[in-house]
């Protein structure tokens, strides 16, 4: 079971804290919190910017004066940053391939200067979701302490002397206290994958064995080499949600292990699993192209364009099943209907949800971008639909005036929506930002400005996030926000 101390210092630190329709979902939410970020690596670009924002006093942000202000002689202490911050130092040695965020703490996968590939961590370690890395003693303004890595350090992984040396770290994701690193080989197919997980386990979310009692930190961290199933050659993505994780094949195929008490594994079952197994049900003899998920409840996205969705549907988010709370299999979300805002229905004829290019999956509510460079939204939250609106049944569009410079069936259109736990952020093929959302740890995370987030609770409609560089990556935490972007030079 989870410590004690890591407890605390989990929800001390930052209070996140959802919205519930029933007692049954406030007493497990009592057992765990949390948030995740799924990220997969493009080797492709060559970007050397990393911009962060959000929540900073857990080192998640890897600006090391928010964890211990006595070293740089800052007596005014601060715990989160409002706009992007460029993470210089941290990118003069190394080009950042890509950034997933957990509950308090950051990975990023890198090339560095000797052209060789590595996992840096920094934020929260105290149950191991960072590896074996040591921790220091910060300090909050409620004079709690927080064990943290407060800058990016390189994630020691137990390679054996028989592994190929053509594997390399590719994809990455973080959990509420549990990280996953995938490596594969860039230039052999049939150098078999390999997957280490490590962190909190209590429910079998790192892949291996539960056991009973087990103390989680960053001393008795164990980085355990991941069983897979024969089948699997390759993935193309890992997502960790609150407490399971999701693997897709190169195959087309879900692999899921975890909590299962909502139905979040899609096993058919409500239990924990320490095995990654296959998904079925309605997807069984379909390609999927894109999972998400980042709370209790996870989207699938096929290569036909069919959308599929299993585990928690407290807030409707499963909307063809309501009379479900928990969903364990996969069930169709039907896109051939749409609903668009009264006030902008005189404006728009015929719209439909196209071919969805990115699926976000939040807490307690879901998004959809479509080939067109739609934004569509449904479920229960701050939706970005304005401060009357708090639930969507169905699929909703959110006013494309909103997003200047990023008109539908553009060059310039929106091509992807990231999701923490309690907000969205959308990008558009030129690298521009848009974001909303109700964080519970306040606006600093959206990164519309120390102003905004110091006055504000909720960001009710898309606002535009002013960063210098084009963005090509987004990484979205509970609390902290992660950009990888490149110079527009």
């Amino acid at each position: 079971m989870y410590r004690v101390c890591s407890r605390l210092i989990f929800c001390r630190t930052v209070l996140v804290q959802r919205v519930f329709y029933s007692k049954r979902v406030k007493q497990r939410q009592q057992l765990r919190d949390n948030v995740d970020c799924h990220v997969t690596s493009d080797y492709s670009w060559s970007g050397k910017q990393v911009y962060a924002f959000g929540f900073a006093a857990t080192g998640a942000l890897g600006i090391k004066p928010a964890v211990l202000p006595q070293e740089s002689g800052n007596t005014n202490r601060f715990h989160a940053v409002g706009y992007p911050v460029k993470l210089s130092s941290f990118c003069k040695n190394h080009s950042p391939l890509a950034a997933a965020c957990g509950y308090g703490f950051t990975l990023y996968l890198c090339k560095n200067k000797t052209s060789d590939y590595g996992v840096y961590g920094c934020g929260l370690n105290s149950d191991g979701q960072l590896g074996q890395l040591s921790c220091i003693e910060g300090q909050l303004d409620t004079g709690e302490p927080v064990y943290a890595v407060p800058v990016p350090t390189l994630v020691p992984l137990p390679l054996s002397q028989t592994d190929s040396a053509d594997l390399k770290p590719t994809h990455i994701a973080c959990g509420r206290a549990h990280s996953l690193v995938g490596l594969c080989s860039l230039t052999s197919p049939n150098v078999p994958p390999i997957v280490f997980g490590f962190g909190n386990n209590a429910f079998g979310q790192c892949g291996r064995e539960i056991i009973e009692g087990e103390v989680f930190g960053p001393k008795s961290c164990v980085v355990s080499r991941i069983v897979l199933p024969k089948e699997i050659r390759g993935f193309k993505q890992l997502c960790c949600g609150q407490d399971h994780s999701l693997l897709l094949s190169t195959d087309g195929v879900v692999y899921s292990a975890g909590l299962g008490s909502d139905g979040q594994t899609g096993l058919g079952h409500l239990g924990v699993t320490d095995r990654f197994s296959p998904v079925r049900g309605s997807i069984c003899d379909l390609f999927v192209e894109q999972i998400a998920s980042r709370g209790d409840t996870v989207l699938a996205l096929t290569r036909c364009g069919r959308l599929f969705a299993w585990g928690n549907n407290e807030y409707g988010q499963i909307w063809t099943v309501n009379d479900n709370l928990q969903v364990s299999e996969p069930v169709e979300l039907p896109l051939d209907k749409c609903s668009v805002p009264s006030e902008i229905r005189g404006q728009l004829t015929r719209v439909s949800i196209r071919r969805p290019s990115s699926i976000a999956c939040a807490g307690s509510m879901c998004s959809l971008v479509d080939e067109q460079g739609h934004v569509f939204v449904w479920g229960f939250g701050c939706l970005g639909l304005g401060p009357k609106v708090n639930h969507a049944p169905v699929p909703t569009l959110i006013p494309p005036g909103l997003f200047s410079n990023a008109s539908p069936g553009t060059f310039h259109r929106l091509i992807s929506v990231t999701g923490g736990l309690h907000h969205f952020v959308v990008r558009n093929a030129d690298g521009l930002l848009w974001a909303w959302g109700a964080p519970r740890g306040g606006l600093h995370c959206l990164g519309l400005g120390s102003g905004l987030a110091a006055t504000s609770e909720r960001q009710t409609y898309p606002m535009p996030l002013s960063v210098p560089a084009e963005v090509v990556d987004v990484a979205c935490g509970v609390d902290h926000t992660i950009l990888l972007a490149k110079s527009l030079a």
